[in-house]
Formats: structure tokens, C-alpha cells, sequence
């Protein structure tokens, strides 16, 4: 898991054309001000869908992972828990199995910890980053852009 602020990585150079060409989009366009809903970059390659909403109570979160895409969580405004922790901890059990159209398993199990995603602050998760979006720190909207990147 790579975590950090959108504005420390445009002048980095990643290695998969994916991964860059979600950062160049990010770089070149006005995220705030894109409609809500799935906006596809390179067909089934790259997308991003935009949302806007409350986080949730810790309860009603789940843990979710995925086998063929990065997921690039990206908070534009507002402030969200992000929990994590490694696919192969011990104790986390599938509550949910793989569904391979949405790319997508829950777990149930202990986190490694949560860190605050806030203005500008991303999560870039690979298929070992099994993690816990959504988390609510305040009564504040988020406003949200969840990249999907193909490995």
C-alpha cells in the first residue's frame, strides 16, 4: 500500500502504464467538478468512479480486496477513516467470496490499523492491500474518487 498526497507524486515515474495514466488524468483534470458515477479513462484498463457521501460507522464498514485491479482511493475533500491490513494476516475469514465481475471479496477479521485520508490524500491498494473504506470520522460529506487501475 502506497499512501500519500496527490501533490507529492505527479513527477513520479511508475513503471505501469495504468498507474500512470490514472495519475495523468488526476493531474489535467477538475475531480471535484466531475459528475458522480463510473467515468471510463482507457476501457476496461483504467476508470474512476466519482461519489459523494457520509462515511459510515466502523460496524457497517467492510473489509474488501480484489484480485485483478489497483485500487487508487483518492479523498478530493473531507476526511475518511481507511483501515488496512495484509491479505495473508492470520485470523481474517471471507465473509463475502470473490465475485469476478465486480473484482471484489469481503473479509472479516482484525485490522492492521486505520490512518486518516483527508483533502488531496490518496491509497494506492494492490491485491494484498485488503482494506476498509468508507470510515466516518465527522458529519462532513466526502467527496471521493475511486481510480480502478488493470494490472
Amino acid at each position: 500500500m502506497l499512501v500519500g498526497k496527490i501533490e507529492d507524486f505527479k513527477s513520479v515515474d511508475f513503471q505501469h502504464p495504468n498507474i500512470r495514466k490514472a495519475f495523468e488524468f488526476i493531474e489535467t483534470h477538475d475531480l471535484l467538478s466531475l459528475k458522480e458515477g463510473k467515468i471510463v479513462i482507457d476501457g476496461d484498463n483504467v476508470w474512476v468512479n466519482r461519489s459523494s457521501y457520509i462515511g459510515k460507522p466502523f460496524e457497517e464498514c467492510k473489509i474488501e480486496g480484489h484480485e485483478n485491479y489497483l485500487d487508487l482511493q483518492l479523498v478530493i475533500k473531507g476526511n475518511e477513516g481507511f483501515g488496512y491490513v495484509d491479505k495473508n494476516r492470520e485470523g481474517l475469514e471471507i465473509s463475502s467470496p470473490y465475485d469476478p465481475v465486480k473484482d471484489k471479496a469481503n473479509y472479516k477479521g482484525k485490522l492492521d490499523g486505520i490512518i486518516d485520508l483527508h483533502d488531496h490524500c490518496f491509497a494506492l491498494v494492490w491485491p494484498q492491500d485488503l482494506h476498509m473504506p468508507l470510515i466516518k470520522r465527522n458529519d462532513e460529506i466526502i467527496e471521493k474518487a475511486v481510480f480502478k487501475i488493470k494490472l
